[in-house]
């Protein structure tokens, strides 16, 4: 082994053992704390209100197309009293202080914040409050999914080796399946298909697997939210969409990773309760919090997100643009896509 590839296996194991530390110590937040975190916008103006080491932090984006806020200024509340802080700005020819203050609704939810004398009014995520960002569909479901399944699928993704795929949890023993497609909170509402376990090639499976077990030191497990899909559920995906959201997925003649059987959507649960763990966003919920540098939530929920995404890596994945949640093992660009219906796999 070279002395360059140990140095790379050194520089890893030192960040994985970095962001593991900074997991752990992060805490949980207290609930009036919490109900003040997110996006809050007025004047021209939109700014995250976070947490850092137990104090809020003002994260103010200097470049609109900072569509995460990964490199937005940030400004620390010191606090004076309940929903009352102040915010220093301290720079190299001036000095400003501003007071800040919170308003919140019946439920304890913050929803304005006042800087000085300008009003922010907080929007909500579409995942906040267990709620989902749904789409109108178009067509009907039972009449396009006859004709998905029906369609042939082009020739140029038949190409390329095929994956061998196998139930994950035959290799992971301790991984929790929440097949989120399967159900009605999803982006259509309805339940897209019936897969009766999470499927993935043979390889990725084994990398999966060692991720586990890097989790589990850390008190964590792997929580599958969708797994290997079959082209013509992709396809019927894409058919339900209205126009001006066919962008939100691949457009059938395209393909989508998860075809290949090398691309889960994967999260966490403490195994030591059993329950997942919230992390910035919830599955698909189609927002800033969803994109893998959104510089918002938690201290803690930022942490084990990074630390997620840093193991997978680690072990081979490669993590898409849009969703911290969305892993493919290595390239997909020369592998098959399958239409192995579910109850086919065996």
């Amino acid at each position: 082994m070279s002395y360059k590839r140990v140095s790379v296996s050194v520089l890893l194991v030192t960040a994985l053992l970095s962001l593991a530390s900074m997991a752990m110590a992060a805490k949980n937040v207290p609930k009036d704390i919490n109900y003040l975190l997110g996006m809050y916008y007025g004047n021209a103006s939109v700014f995250l209100v976070r947490e850092h080491k137990g104090s809020l932090e003002i994260v103010y984006p200097s470049d609109q197309t900072d569509k995460d806020f990964s490199h937005a200024n940030i400004f620390p509340l010191h606090k004076v009293r309940f929903d009352s802080y102040t915010l220093n700005e301290e720079g190299p020819l001036l000095s400003a202080e501003a007071p800040v203050h919170f308003e919140r609704d019946a439920d304890g939810n913050g929803i304005v914040c006042k800087i000085g004398g300008k009003r922010f009014t907080r929007n909500f995520y579409p995942g906040e409050g267990n709620k989902v960002f749904k789409v109108e569909t178009e067509g009907d479901y039972q009449t396009l999914k006859t004709e998905a399944m029906q369609a042939p699928v082009p020739a140029k993704l038949q190409q390329g080796q095929a994956a061998r795929l196998v139930r994950i949890r035959s290799i992971i023993s301790n991984v929790k399946i929440d097949l989120r497609y399967t159900g009605s909170n999803t982006i259509f509402g309805f339940p897209l298909h019936d897969a009766p376990d999470a499927f993935a090639d043979a390889e990725t499976a084994a990398a999966l697997q060692k991720v586990s077990e890097k989790m589990a030191v850390q008190g964590y497990g792997l929580l599958i939210w969708e797994a290997y899909r079959p082209w013509y559920v992709s396809k019927l995906a894409s058919d339900l969409l209205p126009k001006d959201k066919k962008s939100m997925l691949p457009l059938p003649e395209k393909g989508e990773d998860r075809n290949t059987g090398r691309t889960v959507d994967v999260s966490l649960y403490s195994l030591k309760t059993g329950e997942p763990v919230v992390m910035c966003s919830d599955f698909d919920e189609v927002s800033v919090r969803q994109y893998p540098k959104y510089a918002g939530g938690t201290e803690q929920q930022r942490n084990l997100r990074d630390m997620l995404a840093a193991v997978m890596k680690e072990a081979g994945f490669e993590q898409g643009n849009e969703e911290w949640w969305h892993f493919s093992y290595g390239k997909t660009d020369g592998c098959q896509h399958l239409n192995i219906s579910y109850e086919n796999i065996k």
